[in-house]
């Protein structure tokens, strides 16, 4: 290391070099930097003694750059262009928010929210990546902070549990038309909406409701929960829904919960980032600004 600095000349001394050979001018050159044309003519005395070669000449018509200089010139220009594109970088990583989460959780947690959160952070770029099923990998480090639902915890995490995922039967009021909603045994007179194709939720739901059941349970089968939602407020079926995802339409009306029987699964809400990001200015900023959003949500009963 000090034999690199030995050789190096001083970075503000190059700086200096670079404004005043593309402006052949250190008066020019110091109204640039902002500095007087005498800190200028130093910076370059400077630079000259270290190379022990003259990188100026003055002529007639102004200042020319000696074959010194202009042989110095490209390779400084191309240093600072590099540094300057790389600084650019860093500082837009530490302004980038990038932000995974299930399209149900995007949809019917995050969206509804994140205008609130870029109001108290402006100065932030938030992209988001929706993807199903859980992912825990951050090693590609194509995101930073991650909603999701989880049952384990891998090392070298941080995750902060947001809530338990618990699932409740609710329709469309259009959907009986005229009669009252029915009771749990009839349940199956109508169409049974599921949220994913993994779980057997209708059959643990009637289990647990002690409503014996037989023969196949399906009708539509969807792969995210918003799109199984989606389809129950048009009327197309009963399905159970995540009651933490559905507040806004069980409070207009647009949803009617048909039990208040909740199939609470193993699974958890999460907000999970990587140990090393924990200090990162905008991880902190989301998950402040998140965990106060859902204490508040919880407060209020949704």
């Amino acid at each position: 290391m000090a034999d690199l600095q030995m050789k190096l000349p001083p970075l503000n001394a190059l700086r200096v070099f670079l404004v005043a050979a593309e402006q052949l001018s250190f008066t020019r050159a110091g109204d640039t930097l902002h500095l007087t044309q005498g800190a200028v003519s130093r910076h370059i005395q400077a630079l000259e003694a270290h190379y022990g070669l003259q990188l100026f000449v003055r002529q007639a018509r102004g200042l020319a750059l000696t074959p010194e200089g202009m042989a110095l010139l490209p390779a400084v220009r191309d240093a600072f262009h590099r540094i300057e594109a790389a600084s650019e970088a860093i500082n837009r990583r530490s302004r980038e928010l990038r932000i995974k989460t299930s399209p149900s959780i995007a949809a019917r947690w995050v969206l509804p929210r994140l205008a609130g959160f870029r109001a108290r952070h402006p100065e932030l770029i938030v992209s988001m990546i929706s993807i199903t099923g859980f992912d825990p990998n951050f090693k590609s480090r194509e995101y930073d902070i991650s909603f999701q639902a989880s049952l384990t915890k891998e090392p070298g995490l941080v995750y902060h549990r947001l809530r338990p995922a618990r699932f409740i039967p609710v329709a469309a009021p259009a959907l009986f038309g005229s009669t009252a909603p029915p009771a749990p045994a009839a349940f199956r007179d109508y169409p049974l909406l599921h949220p994913s194709h993994d779980d057997n939720f209708w059959q643990h739901w009637f289990t647990l409701a002690g409503v014996p059941v037989s023969g196949n349970l399906d009708a539509y089968t969807f792969d995210t929960l918003d799109l199984a939602i989606t389809a129950t407020l048009r009327g197309m079926g009963i399905t159970l829904a995540d009651e933490s995802m559905i507040g806004e339409e069980l409070a207009n009306g647009s949803l009617v919960a048909l039990s208040d029987i909740a199939l609470q699964t193993e699974w958890a809400y999460y907000l999970i980032y990587p140990q090393e990001l924990a200090d990162l200015p905008s991880v902190i900023a989301f998950r402040d600004w998140a965990l106060a959003e859902f204490a508040e949500t919880d407060a209020a009963g949704g």
